[in-house]
């Protein structure tokens, strides 16, 4: 018998045929002990198994975030998919205000046509379901940036994120030359990446910086629109902070309304490199940028789907954590 069987798992066919992996192994070596209709079952199940082998895998990518981070991750996904064509990808990008519909949630699940789901999201009740129904039908889910571990998804690709609100603590107190003062802090609260973040950064001010303390937590949607308007309006009523934390997006909305208020002494950390982050170092309206290399992320994110297919186990990738200022971000 020709040799192609050993790329499928001898584990899938029997459970496609419903027999035995010593029945399947004795089959596939032409040993003896097996009926003419089992093998038979066994071989339609191989050959089952060889064409899926042969044909692209169908992915769905789902990003709920603010429109800078949305951006980026279209941006490397088409740069990924001209080099890759492994997959079949169907993406769809939403902003975090939005909402799950049932319409997506059926786009998504669309009668098992999707083999395999990367998603970055906020975590609630239709995205967990969307999540689970893949994972119950054996279909990988990968996590990306901002962890759903409420569900049974395979692997979540990103930074750690309690070391990156720690990260984030340790620069913007290493700004505060008397080590005391106050600190605006900025979420929306929907991520759990945010949520780790939040933990990580209040962690060190307990522990290391007790004379430094968050004055107030603002909740915005992702925009800078909403982050302007809450900074500025903050400012008005209590005066500048000794610095700002934005945990999640809008950094051009926060720097707006710095310089809109001349409040130019008020140091300034937030996440994620792009466009407008980069300005931002580049004029001195920033301070420090947390990152990480999403094409490096995405990659991982097909390599673990693509292992996953070939019946390999995967695991959770943690990915380095990115430090830009003004002098080193790249151009």
């Amino acid at each position: 018998m020709r040799d192609s069987w050993k790329k499928v798992s001898i584990q899938k066919i029997a459970e496609i045929a419903n027999v035995g992996t010593a029945t399947v192994d004795r089959a596939l070596n032409n040993r003896t002990g097996v009926k003419k209709t089992t093998k038979m079952k066994i071989l339609n199940a191989l050959h089952h198994l060889e064409k899926d082998l042969g044909q692209k895998k169908r992915i769905f990518l789902l990003c709920q975030s603010g429109n800078a981070y949305n951006n980026t991750l279209k941006d490397t996904l088409n740069e990924i998919l001209l080099k890759n064509q492994s997959f079949q990808v169907r993406s769809k990008f939403i902003l975090t205000k939005e909402k799950i519909t049932n319409d997506l949630k059926e786009e998504i699940l669309n009668k098992n046509y999707y083999d395999g789901l990367i998603i970055v999201s906020t975590e609630n009740k239709k995205v967990n379901e969307i999540v689970n129904e893949f994972t119950f039908k054996k279909k990988p889910v990968i996590t990306l940036t901002s962890d759903l571990s409420e569900t049974n998804r395979h692997a979540y690709v990103g930074n750690d994120q309690v070391a990156a609100g720690s990260t984030a603590a340790k620069l913007l107190t290493s700004l505060m030359k008397n080590k005391r003062g106050e600190i605006l802090m900025i979420i929306s609260q929907p991520f759990r990446c945010q949520q780790e973040r939040e933990l990580g950064f209040k962690k060190i001010l307990r522990y290391e910086f007790p004379k430094i303390k968050i004055t107030e937590t603002i909740q915005t949607t992702d925009t800078s629109e909403e982050s302007y308007k809450h900074v500025k309006k903050y400012i008005k009523d209590n005066g500048p902070p000794q610095g700002i934390y934005n945990i999640t997006g809008g950094n051009l909305g926060v720097a707006d309304a710095l310089k809109e208020l001349e409040a130019n002494d008020v140091h300034f950390v937030g996440h994620e490199l792009n466009s407008n982050t980069k300005m931002l170092l580049n004029s001195d309206r920033m301070d420090y940028v947390i990152g990480h290399d999403v094409k490096y992320e995405l990659k991982k994110s097909f390599n673990l789907l693509g292992n996953y297919f070939k019946n390999y186990q995967i695991e959770s990738f943690k990915s380095n954590i990115l430090i830009f200022n003004k002098h080193n971000y790249p151009h």
